[in-house]
């Protein structure tokens, strides 16, 4: 009986042991599993997973991306792009470009790569003052500056003159005897005569033209060739007495301007600074070298004899427009003979280097 109680608390013994042993394991498998979940939750993310790929390009939404200018691939682009600039000055701006800088990054040499391509504006550095040359045209030869001096005068860009300057008198001398005189008178009455075909004439016999008749109908050159070609004052008395011989020639190109601006139709007026004293002589001077049948030669009056030319041109002018004429053309080889108020439809300006009219 004793040994019978023995093997039950032996065997009540074991089954405790088993029992603890089993709840040991089923601890160590629960503290397992809560683990394993808590790992779990830490890695999910809050929002479904995205690719791979889509999650490359999410941070390259934050970065500045650099500009990038494709320069023409070919000649035919460059061309479009150019549009009609020549080609040498392509090249010439092709070949300032300015170097870029060394490049920092990938997207740094992109630029700088499409940057070396590109024309850049063509920048010329002007000489300095001390690298310049002189001055006032110290170095300019003395007939260079005296065609200057004469383009200026023609040009009624200086101001009044009363001689021609001492180191041009050679040179307008070479001018006013040379073919180059000649050739300019020329061209002014091809100009004047092809305006003349042109113009709208209303054929009532009120269309005119105005001529002055110094250096315009008739020159003067044998006068001036004895007075330094214009580097002598003027002096009114030595020239009046030179008018009184009646010996000015006809200019042949004015000669024939005026003698088709007749036939076309158009009344001549004669408008000089000559007196009203020098009247027959100046008739039978300009009849003498072929000119005739003009409307009316108008002397300068005694009343007149304050006024500047450009005045009494002007007021004669105006006395023609208030008879009913129009004036369409005019001819002189002073700014005095043409400016003024009124004024004719088209003024043409002889060549004269050898004085001024005020």
């Amino acid at each position: 009986m004793a040994r019978r109680g023995g093997l039950v608390r032996l065997l009540v013994t074991l089954i405790l042991l088993l029992l603890a042993m089993l709840l040991a394991a089923a601890s160590a498998v629960a503290e397992a599993a809560t683990a394993t979940a808590e790992v779990e939750v830490e890695l999910a993310p809050a929002t479904p997973a995205q690719n791979a790929s889509e999650e490359a390009e999410q941070p390259q939404h934050l970065l500045p991306r650099p500009l990038i200018i494709e320069p023409p691939s070919s000649a035919a682009g460059a061309e479009e792009m150019l549009g009609e600039v020549p080609a040498d000055a392509v090249a010439a701006s092709l070949e300032v470009l300015v170097p870029a800088a060394p490049a920092q990054d990938a997207s740094e040499e992109v630029a700088a790569d499409a940057q070396q391509h590109l024309p850049r504006p063509l920048v010329i550095d002007l000489p300095s003052s001390s690298a310049a040359g002189p001055r006032d045209g110290d170095d300019v030869p003395v007939d260079v500056r005296c065609a200057s001096w004469r383009l200026a005068a023609e040009a009624n860009n200086l101001a009044p003159w009363k001689a021609v300057q001492a180191e041009c008198a050679a040179h307008v001398q070479d001018y006013v005897t040379g073919v180059a005189y000649r050739s300019d008178l020329e061209l002014v009455a091809r100009e004047s005569a092809a305006y003349a075909r042109a113009a709208p004439l209303r054929g009532d016999g009120r269309d005119a033209w105005v001529f002055d008749v110094d250096e315009t109908l008739l020159s003067n050159l044998p006068y001036y060739a004895d007075h330094g070609y214009g580097l002598e004052l003027f002096d009114h008395q030595k020239f009046d007495r030179w008018v009184e011989r009646g010996e000015a020639r006809a200019i042949p190109s004015s000669l024939k301007l005026y003698n088709e601006v007749r036939e076309l139709g158009f009344k001549t007026f004669l408008l000089t600074g000559r007196s009203e004293g020098h009247q027959g002589v100046t008739m039978e001077n300009l009849k003498k070298q072929g000119f005739h049948d003009w409307d009316k030669l108008i002397l300068r009056a005694a009343c007149d004899r304050e006024k500047t030319a450009t005045v009494y041109k002007s007021e004669k002018r105006k006395e023609m427009e208030e008879e009913g004429y129009r004036i369409l053309g005019n001819s002189g080889d002073q700014w005095s003979d043409l400016l003024g108020s009124p004024m004719s439809v088209r003024s043409f300006k002889l060549p004269n280097p050898m004085y001024y009219i005020l």
